[in-house]
């Protein structure tokens, strides 16, 4: 509601002095507005229309709001393919900038992730990308602004080795991991055997586990988890843990956020009666991230830079062997989740290409 109350978009309001009964003395519709006026204590204001719609639909029909399910979303027309790539020239020139940062953010809300090519391969371009293309500010973590992928002789994380890395999201012990994961080649030389990408669709892959096994998923969405990342023998130390289930579903059971990250788990806290059951769901729903239809590998060339949601999409890497003298390199930074969302939606708003069905992003919002 609006009204002479509210300074740009806060609203100045005690709510302990609304009466127990407010009633209502008229109301009318001005210009997709409904003026309502109410009495006990007198007060005048507005109510956007779209608004009172939105919350009326979601109130008779919790299950069938605005936003709909990834497989849903796979299945319809207007999904943009997983395989467009969109060309970075486009993004910075300002003739095909505001058709090709409209797709870029289209694709990242519908598919969870985007590929941009003929990017310069010079170190800091990730970060310098965040700051004037998406116009976002990095989110700083334990790995600072921007981080290095690059096998290292004494690695403080398994990433930093040539190792295979099994699916999953980074940073799953902050109470809030970073919402777009930036990877950035700039160096990935022929003679690296292995190495592939790997990115898999969370939300489709949770779907489909409830579609097979929907007990499975009822624990994996309920039994909390730790996560965490306990290393004193580094630069800055390192103590953090977090407990919260796999799977947020919200109350008409969509699926809100996806935490899975077993690289990085601690010891189970459960009833003993679950113990069983919560691993014969762990290792079923390990298996189908494996084998999912919405899984995809790829060699990401010197250039070619992968932008994905890091609540959603589900991201590791096969083992590589560097050959003795190749080099494997990228460079990384993160975007909050909550002011991605809100840069996507402003600049789509802005160019009157707002999604007409919005997927949850993983930001736990019902």
């Amino acid at each position: 509601m609006t009204n002479n109350n509210i300074i740009y978009d806060n609203r100045i309001l005690d709510v302990s002095l609304i009466p127990d009964r407010v009633a209502l003395d008229s109301a009318s519709l001005e210009d997709e507005r409904i003026h309502v006026r109410w009495k006990c204590p007198e007060h005048v204001g507005y109510i956007s229309v779209d608004r009172l719609r939105e919350t009326a639909d979601y109130v008779s029909q919790p299950s069938v709001c605005s936003r709909k399910t990834i497989p849903e979303l796979c299945q319809s027309s207007v999904t943009i393919s997983s395989e467009t790539v969109i060309d970075y020239h486009d993004l910075v020139d300002q003739t095909a900038r505001a058709d090709a940062i409209c797709l870029l953010y289209r694709m990242l809300l519908q598919n969870g992730s985007a590929i941009i090519s003929e990017m310069p391969t010079v170190s800091g371009t990730v970060k310098t990308f965040v700051e004037t293309v998406l116009q976002l500010p990095v989110q700083r973590t334990i790995y600072g602004e921007v981080f290095d992928v690059i096998s290292t002789p004494d690695p403080i994380n398994v990433a930093y080795s040539d190792a295979e890395l099994k699916p999953h999201i980074d940073l799953a012990y902050y109470e809030s991991p970073p919402g777009l994961q930036l990877l950035h080649s700039l160096r990935f030389d022929d003679m690296v055997k292995g190495g592939e990408s790997v990115l898999v669709d969370g939300f489709f892959a949770a779907e489909e586990l409830r579609r097979v096994r929907p007990e499975y998923f009822r624990l994996l969405s309920t039994v909390p988890v730790t996560f965490e990342k306990i290393h004193y023998d580094r630069k800055w130390p390192v103590h953090m843990t977090y407990r919260r289930p796999h799977i947020a579903v919200n109350g008409a059971q969509q699926i809100t956020a996806l935490f899975w990250a077993p690289q990085f788990e601690g010891p189970l806290f459960a009833p003993l009666e679950q113990m069983s059951a919560y691993y014969e769901a762990y290792k079923t729903f390990s298996k189908l991230i494996d084998t999912c239809s919405s899984r995809r590998e790829f060699r990401l060339a010197p250039g070619q830079m992968i932008i994905f949601n890091n609540r959603r999409m589900l991201h590791g890497r096969k083992a590589f062997n560097d050959g003795g003298e190749g080099s494997r390199h990228f460079q990384g930074c993160y975007v909050n989740i909550d002011e991605f969302k809100s840069q996507a939606l402003v600049t789509l708003m802005q160019h009157n290409k707002y999604p007409s069905v919005l997927p949850h992003v993983g930001n736990q919002s019902c």
